[in-house]
């Protein structure tokens, strides 16, 4: 069965709905824990799920995503394990950054993730160099490199 309006079958949407729930769940969750003080800092995401998963869904497996802050859905959707995910979230000595730090300055490169810089506008250059040397290669790639707010 098709759903309405859309070239999704009903497995495909349900499957999209999920992909959006998840780090809505997630974001849902840390605001909480940031509220009673569990945590130090929490970049929330809300109301940008479909951003970050809508682009993850479109890009295939070998499309770099150059991330920011608010881009947990680029994650989740693209099947980053969520224990040392959340070891990282948590600056737990698990997480991709060994308890270093606990954001998302840290790229997984299996998953063609790159960490972010936090300057606003920082990754597209680097985002840049990604497509330029896929075109010197003659590889089929696109590059999305999420920018922040107002850059």
């Amino acid at each position: 069965m098709k759903v309405p309006g859309l070239n999704l079958s009903r497995s495909e949407a349900i499957d999209y709905y999920k992909a959006l729930q998840l780090p809505r769940t997630i974001e849902e969750r840390m605001l909480i824990l940031l509220r009673q003080n569990k945590i130090s800092k929490w970049f929330s995401g809300i109301g940008q799920e479909a951003i970050a998963v809508g682009t993850t869904l479109a890009a295939t497996e070998n499309d770099y995503i150059l991330t920011m802050h608010r881009n947990l859905g680029v994650f989740t959707t693209r099947n980053v394990p969520l224990y040392p995910l959340f070891c990282q979230l948590f600056g737990k000595k698990d997480g991709y950054t060994r308890g270093r730090e606990r954001s998302f300055h840290f790229g997984i490169p299996e998953h063609r993730i790159v960490g972010m810089i936090s300057h606003l506008g920082a990754m597209l250059p680097v985002g840049d160099g990604l497509a330029l040397a896929a075109t010197l290669n003659k590889e089929e790639q696109v590059v999305f490199a999420f920018t922040g707010d107002g850059a």
